[in-house]
Formats: C-alpha cells, sequence, structure tokens
C-alpha cells in the first residue's frame, strides 16, 4: 500500500535512506567514480522510489514515482524553483523562459505560448521535411557517417530556418560555431563541479567570451534588421511582435536575444540526440523497423511526409515516443526546495534540492510492461490509457512543461519518417554505445552507421 504524499511536514517525517558518503564531499567521489546515471540507478535500486544524498553541502533526495513527480512539478510547484540548478545556464543563455522564475517567467510564457501550440508550429512542416531532404542530398549509398553528427545539422538547420529564415551553418560560419560552443559550454557547466569565474582566463571562458560576443553580433544585427521589414512568419518575428494581453508589453531586443539562444539551447541538441538514439534503436530492433517501414509504405508510398500525413503515422510516432522513454533528452532535472515539506512520509528539507529523474521514472518496473526493452506497444492507446498520467514525462510536467515540445514532435515525425523510407542505417560493428549524461543524454561518442539505400 503507497503512503499518501504529504504537502505539509509533521514530527513523525522519516529521514529517507540513502548511501553514507564522505563526511566532507558527501557522494560526490561515487558519483565520480560511477557516472552521474549509475550512480543514481544503482542507489534507486538499492533504497528506493524516494532517496537522500549528500553533494557536498547540500542535501539532495531523488524521486522517482509518478505520484510523488506530480506533487513536486504540479500540485506544489511554487514550492520548488529551479534556482541554483539553472545559474549556470544563465551564465551562457541569459535570462529567458528557460531560466527564468516569478513574475518575469508568468510574463514570457504568456507572450512566447500562442507562437508554440500545435496550431502554431504546422506553419513549419515544410521546413522541416526539406531540411531532410538536404541531408539526404548529401548522403550516398555505402557510405558510414557519425549520426549524431548528422543529425545536428539537420536540426540546426531546421531551428535557424524557422527563427531568421536562414541557415545559420552555411551563411553565418562563425556564428553557428559561436552558437555550438555556447551550447556545448551551458551543457557542461550543468554538469562540473567546481567553476571558474569567467574574469579567470581560462581557455574555456576565454571561448565564450568570442562566443557570445560572436552570437550578439549576429542576433542583435538580425533583429535590428527585422525591425525595418514587415512582419514574417519566422518565429523572430512572430516573437518581436508578441503582446502580452494583460500589459500590453512587448519583448525588447535584450530579451528577444535571450529567448532565441534559449530556443536554440532547448531544442538543438535535445531533438539531435532523440534522432540519434533512434536510429540506434531501429539499428538494433530490426522488428521494430519492418513494422515502421511497413508503415511508411502504406501512409507516404515513397513520397516526401506532408503535415496531413502526421496524424496517420501513428507506429512512428510510438518509435519516437519510446525513444523518448528510454532515452529522454533531459534524463534528470532539478528543483530548489523554498519551503519544508513531505513525499512519502520523509522530510524534504528547506534549502535541499529534489532530483526529479525521467531516467528512472521511464524504467519503473510497476508501470512499464518491459522496462528496460525498447518496445513502442508501450504507447498504443490502450497502454497510455492504463498508465499513471506522470510515468512518462520527456518534456517535463506542469506550468513549466517545455514549450517546444510540439514542434519537436512535429519534427521528430516528419524527419524521421522521410530519412528512414529512403534508407536503413546500419551500425558499424565493433561500438560500445552508451548514454553519458552531460547536460542532456548523449552517446559516449560518434554512432557510426552505414547507410543502405531501401
Amino acid at each position: 500500500m503507497l503512503i499518501p504524499t504529504q504537502t505539509q511536514a509533521t514530527p513523525e517525517l522519516k529521514t529517507a535512506p540513502g548511501p553514507r558518503g564522505n563526511i566532507i564531499l558527501g557522494n560526490l567521489p561515487e558519483v565520480q567514480r560511477k557516472g552521474f546515471l549509475q550512480f543514481y540507478l544503482d542507489a534507486w535500486r538499492e533504497y528506493g522510489d524516494v532517496a537522500r544524498y549528500q553533494m557536498g553541502p547540500m542535501v539532495i533526495h531523488s524521486i522517482v514515482r509518478p505520484e510523488h513527480v506530480q506533487h513536486v512539478l504540479v500540485k506544489n510547484a511554487d514550492n520548488y524553483h529551479k534556482g541554483l540548478s539553472h545559474d549556470k545556464l544563465r551564465i551562457a543563455l541569459g535570462n529567458g523562459l528557460l531560466t527564468s522564475e516569478g513574475p518575469f517567467w508568468n510574463h514570457q510564457r504568456r507572450l512566447m505560448s500562442p507562437t508554440y501550440t500545435p496550431r502554431g508550429v504546422r506553419r513549419y512542416a515544410e521546413i522541416m521535411t526539406g531540411a531532410a531532404r538536404d541531408l539526404l542530398g548529401g548522403w550516398k549509398p555505402g557510405q558510414v557517417v557519425a549520426v549524431n553528427q548528422e543529425m545536428m545539422v539537420v536540426v540546426m538547420n531546421v531551428i535557424s530556418r524557422a527563427m531568421f529564415g536562414v541557415d545559420i551553418g552555411e551563411k553565418h560560419t562563425d556564428a553557428g560555431q559561436a552558437l555550438g560552443y555556447i551550447l556545448e559550454f551551458a551543457a557542461a557547466r550543468t554538469m562540473s563541479l567546481i567553476d571558474p569565474p569567467l574574469f579567470i582566463p581560462t581557455r574555456a571562458n576565454n571561448r565564450l567570451k568570442w562566443a557570445l560576443r560572436t552570437i550578439d553580433e549576429f542576433l542583435y544585427g538580425i533583429i535590428a534588421e527585422r525591425r525595418l521589414q514587415p512582419p514574417g512568419d519566422d518565429l523572430l518575428s512572430l516573437l518581436m511582435n508578441a503582446r502580452d494581453e494583460e500589459t500590453g508589453e512587448t519583448m525588447d531586443e535584450k530579451q528577444l536575444r535571450d529567448e532565441v539562444l534559449i530556443t536554440f539551447f532547448a531544442g538543438h541538441e535535445t531533438t539531435a540526440q532523440l534522432f540519434s538514439w533512434s536510429a540506434y534503436m531501429l539499428d538494433q530492433h530490426p522488428e521494430v523497423e519492418g513494422r515502421l517501414h511497413a508503415e511508411l509504405e502504406q501512409v507516404l508510398g515513397g513520397r516526401t511526409p506532408t503535415l496531413e500525413d502526421v496524424a496517420k503515422l501513428t507506429y512512428t510516432r510510438q518509435v519516437i515516443d519510446e525513444t523518448l522513454r528510454l532515452y529522454s533528452p533531459v534524463a534528470v532535472t532539478a528543483r530548489d526546495v523554498i519551503e519544508e515539506d513531505a513525499i512519502d512520509g520523509y522530510k524534504i528539507p528547506a534549502g535541499s534540492m529534489v532530483m526529479i529523474a525521467p531516467y528512472l521514472t521511464h524504467r519503473h518496473p510497476e508501470f512499464w510492461e518491459t522496462p528496460l526493452e525498447f518496445n513502442p506497444e508501450h504507447f498504443t492507446p490502450e497502454s497510455v490509457k492504463a498508465r499513471p498520467r506522470y510515468a512518462y514525462y520527456p518534456f517535463g510536467a506542469g506550468q513549466r512543461t517545455c514549450l517546444g515540445m510540439h514542434f519537436a514532435l512535429l519534427e521528430a515525425v516528419l524527419v524521421l519518417a522521410e530519412v528512414t523510407q529512403r534508407y536503413r542505417l546500419r551500425l558499424l560493428p565493433g561500438q560500445e554505445i552508451e548514454p553519458v549524461f552531460m547536460g542532456t543524454l548523449r552517446p559516449c561518442g560518434d554512432i557510426m552507421m552505414r547507410l543502405e539505400m531501401r
């Protein structure tokens, strides 16, 4: 019998179980030895769905069960802020929708939400399939590619065309390189233990300063040019003309810059990793690949997918959802605890941190029929209906659900359908493909695959 989630601390609250650590460093040495994901996975298996850790001076509780996720991200969300966990991202990305809190976040959410609705993102379908066709135009049967790098190019093209109407990587090489480094720096900072202040001239800090100067010149230049043009239907134009329905305010140049940069961060690497893991999983599961090909042949018959096809590509979407289950790009996310709380009878102290782990929830044997296997049948309508709502949350939950979710899922269906109906991607032998968490869930190295024309 489950102990109900409590919303007020009481004297009977217990201290959650967890691994004993170093008196000064806590469990940090074990994290460094095992790796971030393996540490949390081992602790979950040993100590259960609520576990306590000490990372230096910081107390951290990991939560896994759907009802606990709902408590933190939905029911009592005002008590759990992004705070410290996103301070490092603000250094590189600014104060946009991903990193802000409170009234300012509410203001930005109201401004941006209409742009990212399911209906709002439909206008970018042709951009998505166009980027996929451009990729395929450079491929040849028998060629060996690093599929994760190829997918980075596709996604960069989609976002830059949708945002600005240009290919940032091709026509603005310096800006593309700068953006790539900013995203890399931000991801690495989320996992680092000690960060030299930016005024210390380390190689990483100097490169970041160059990258920020370069990307600022590019972004502010495009914003200034766009101010002189009639409104378009690219994302930048829509954001520039978005008006808060309560205050009538629009975004200034600095806020536009921050939101554009965060859009690249949130939508670039995460979507590229989704494509990469999908290709790897299809190679490892030929029966799934065969069923996917059968659907593509029935629905598309060799033509490029359109927006109207998306609703018919149900198994394609199941493949994507199952990839997101096992390889959610944001494998864990953290929240600062504002006031003392309780979860499952355990005390959650004010000033501590809660780690929410889709990587673990999505593998919980109580909610998944074959939790460690790649099985798109997990996402049949019947299976989805039978599961708790928060057993699956690759885009977060509650009011902070990723605003770009509908854009990413539309892009995933269209690009995966176009690529996989043209080519089979075959993993070169001798590779050990393991996930590592570096801000996002990445393969441990390039995924080298040979292209076979279908």
